[in-house]
């Protein structure tokens, strides 16, 4: 005799919006990256006291990309 059974994972219910999805569950590794990359250079910056030296730097992180703040 055979049975057939069906089971549903724990928390699923027949409204697929009322399931969290994979991309809700995983962090935002583009934001983690990004932050890993600039925060080095935001530091550096804080500690650069001679003015052209300052504007030269402003100059590389502008140049870079990396003077642009992430979106929220």
């Amino acid at each position: 005799m055979l049975l057939a059974v069906s089971a549903m994972p724990i928390g699923a219910t027949d409204n697929l919006s009322d399931n969290l999805s994979l991309v809700e569950l995983l962090p935002d590794i583009e934001k983690i990256y990004r932050e890993a990359l600039t925060l080095p250079y935001q530091e550096a910056a804080k500690h650069i006291y001679d003015e052209d030296i300052a504007q030269f730097y402003g100059l590389l992180l502008q140049r870079t990309g990396l003077d642009i703040p992430p979106d929220e």
